[in-house]
């Protein structure tokens, strides 16, 4: 902005309606993982998980826009990313390194949180 240049600006309003588009993708999305056999986490409200007969399971957690999914069939992380690149056009930017300022490194056969 012109002639405040080097001032820190507070803002009084949402800039183009975010805090409603927020709450409209929250409830878009939540109504799609409880129709898909997700469970919200009682204890931690960003956490749903998915778990199948045979022993599969499928964590995700949403933070604003982001989405980390973990488990133990390679299978189910494919088929989730297909169907959420499909349905909001979402993207797959491939192994996370940071998430809420923690760094993970991910090897072949290991995962480290720091």
């Amino acid at each position: 902005m012109k002639g405040y240049k080097g001032n820190v600006l507070k803002l009084n309003k949402a800039l183009y309606g975010l805090k409603q588009t927020l709450k409209a993708w929250y409830s878009r999305i939540h109504g799609y993982f409880l129709k898909n056999g997700f469970v919200k986490c009682p204890l931690e409200y960003v956490i749903y998980v998915k778990i199948k007969e045979r022993g599969d399971i499928f964590i995700i957690s949403l933070y604003v826009d982001d989405l980390i999914f973990i488990g133990n069939n390679p299978k189910m992380f494919e088929d989730f990313k297909q169907i959420m690149i499909k349905k909001f056009k979402m993207k797959d930017i491939d192994l996370v390194c940071y998430y809420l300022r923690i760094m993970i490194k991910q090897e072949k056969d290991e995962i480290f949180v720091n």
